[in-house]
């Protein structure tokens, strides 16, 4: 395997003299809040580049980001289908949540939602980002709470003179879909500019129960959204809007929810200081129902309609030699209920020699809710450029996240499954270590691999307190402790002129350490490989497989593995037009994606045709 291994890296080199921009170049701020080449960051990151987002097959953000190794959201359905409270992200297997152990940011500015920690995937429009960036590893040093499984940035494009894009597509299940950019900029003196971005989805949706389960109370899941961005810079200062709306029937016919959210921001970011503030209004509004066992009537059983209000500001001072101090505040209100989190932190780069780079750095937090508590989280890592082409690194760190207002005081129903709330439960915490390689022989080969070891105390989880036929009843608990013991890969080689590979894969062991059971929606095995051909009709096929996992703390409720194959036809018609034809799940496979007791299933086969314009 070795030599098969360095005979297709010699290939490769000697495929074409003139090799082009590498990979292993691109340049990334969110490990270090600084930019710096991928390669040179001491925490492990991969990035999704504007190319990569424009090619996609993918409908949604999410589903992009599943060629990332060990991306994965609470369930395996998408945000297209997936109710909003289970769509929080993890990383590495680290056991996924509702509430995400991994921060997301739009350019430093918090997109988890403030009362429940999840993400609204579709709030922004694809069109408006240039690069999303996917840092692995605890940055709780850095970001303080639901960092400790590392942040996911979403970077905005930058405005430029007289552009103007519009897409449209329709497709399979009465699909339709239109998204518009448009920005300008000054072409001399002061420098200003502006961006705008507009997205309008709707879809009939698919039923989530195959028609063996099905009963008269039974529809398809359905969602809509409309979103809008818009963002004006003024020199280092900027200022953006945005505004979401979506509606989602959630397979039956009372159970609905609905959100709205508006979010001001404004920030500056100059050669040594940056600050950004952020303010954000919500309502969420969602149905719970009981079902007869025979699915032929069911009864409402909860309406929920939660106003939350979330701002918080963060300042940060560069020295331009490695030191990067600052210190942030989050503020969330629900009703009666509130939840303060702010932090100091301080870390320090130092290239000891050329090859060597050292980094140090830890913050301290408080956060309060009914009480005020604290919490420490360092990190030291090492850099070590071995070659030209290899490069290692290795780190230790600790991780926290506090428990959400959802998590404290919202109770829910999925199907006949009722979860508890719980307002004692405490932070969750996390020891890791992690080692790793690049190797970067040749501007077009790029291969990552990295082993890791977590120790997760008191991850909050459902813990199940009775079964009957009617009802299996949950309360959340900060468990025992889990220990993950994983190996992740990536790689990126482009084979001659046209053809270029992505693949990623993850073992990740997560298991309750006190009895041996594996973590709730954490497979030991998932992977993705990607395959680019750039011709007259640019050719994306790409699959994802996960292995089976469970969906219950008590490992009786096994979901199967799965292979889901996209793709993507696109044609350029000139300068300004591209017409373009994709697939997801290509060959319709069953994808299952929860038990409540019955088996809810993924999405069928989608296809899409649509138009790209651009001015």
């Amino acid at each position: 395997m070795g030599l098969n291994l360095l005979f297709l890296l010699a290939l490769l080199q000697a495929a074409n003299p003139e090799e082009g921009p590498s990979f292993a170049d691109t340049l990334v701020v969110t490990a270090a809040k600084s930019e710096q080449r991928l390669v040179d960051a001491v925490s492990a990151t991969s990035a999704l580049s504007r190319g990569d987002l424009a090619r996609s097959p993918s409908l949604t953000l999410d589903d992009q980001l599943r060629q990332i190794p060990g991306f994965s959201l609470l369930r395996r359905s998408s945000s297209l289908t997936a109710h909003p409270t289970s769509q929080g992200v993890s990383l590495r297997g680290l056991g996924p949540s509702g509430a995400s152990r991994t921060l997301v940011l739009f350019d430093g500015t918090p997109l988890n939602d403030p009362f429940g920690g999840w993400v609204y995937w579709n709030r922004l429009p694809v069109s408006a980002l240039q690069s999303v960036e996917v840092a692995r590893g605890a940055l709780s040093q850095l970001y303080g709470s639901a960092a400790l499984g590392g942040a996911i940035q979403l970077l905005p494009r930058a405005p430029r003179p007289g552009t103007l894009e519009a897409s449209v597509r329709g497709g399979d299940r009465t699909t339709s879909d239109a998204e518009v950019f448009a920005s300008d900029a000054s072409t001399g003196g002061k420098p200003w500019g502006w961006t705008l971005a507009g997205r309008l989805f709707d879809t009939n949706g698919f039923y989530i129960l195959s028609p063996e389960d099905r009963g008269a109370v039974d529809r398809r899941a359905t969602v809509g959204f409309g979103t809008l961005y818009g963002r004006f810079q003024w020199g280092s200062y900027h200022a953006g809007l945005n505004v979401f709306h979506e509606n989602r029937g959630n397979g039956t016919a009372l159970q609905r929810n609905d959100t709205s959210l508006q979010t001001l921001d404004a920030g500056y970011g100059g050669e040594h200081w940056i600050w950004d503030l952020y303010g954000q209004t919500q309502r969420f509004q969602s149905t719970f129902s009981r079902i007869l066992p025979d699915r032929s009537r069911e009864f409402l059983t909860a309406e929920q309609d939660f106003r939350t209000q979330g701002f918080g500001g963060s300042a940060a001072w560069r020295s331009g030699s490695g030191l990067l101090v600052g210190a942030d505040l989050r503020r969330a209100s629900w009703d009666v209920q509130d939840q303060t989190l702010g932090g100091l932190y301080a870390q320090q780069t130092v290239g000891v020699s050329p090859r060597l780079d050292l980094l140090a750095g830890g913050r301290f937090d408080l956060w309060a809710s009914q009480r005020t508590r604290s919490s420490f989280n360092p990190r030291v890592g090492a850099l070590f450029r071995a070659t030209d082409a290899i490069t290692l690194r290795g780190s230790l760190y600790r991780g926290f996240r506090a428990p959400t207002l959802n998590e404290l005081y919202r109770p829910f129903r999925v199907g006949n499954v009722e979860t508890d709330a719980n307002p004692n439960l405490g932070e969750e915490s996390l020891l890791g270590a992690e080692i790793g390689a690049d190797l970067v022989p040749s501007s077009r080969v790029f291969v990552r691999v990295n082993a890791f070891h977590n120790r997760l105390d008191g991850a909050v989880g459902n813990v199940t307190l009775s079964v009957t036929p009617q009802l299996i009843t949950r309360r959340r608990e900060n468990l025992d402790r889990v220990t993950v013991d994983g190996l992740e890969a990536e790689a990126r080689l482009r084979l001659f002129d046209r053809w270029q590979v992505q693949a990623s894969y993850l073992y990740s062991d997560s298991r309750v350490e006190r009895t041996g059971l594996r973590v709730p929606q954490a497979p030991l095995n998932q992977g993705s490989l990607g395959l680019t051909w750039a011709g007259p009709v640019l050719v994306l096929l790409q699959g994802r497989w996960a292995g089976s996992q469970f969906d219950d703390d008590l490992n009786q409720l096994p979901l199967p593995s799965f292979f889901v194959a996209d793709l993507a036809l696109r044609r350029p018609l000139g300068n300004r037009v591209e017409v373009f034809l994709s697939a997801e799940n290509l060959f319709n496979e069953k994808v299952t994606t929860g038990r409540t007791p019955l088996e809810t299933l993924g999405a069928p086969r989608l296809v899409q045709l649509g138009i790209t314009v651009r001015r």
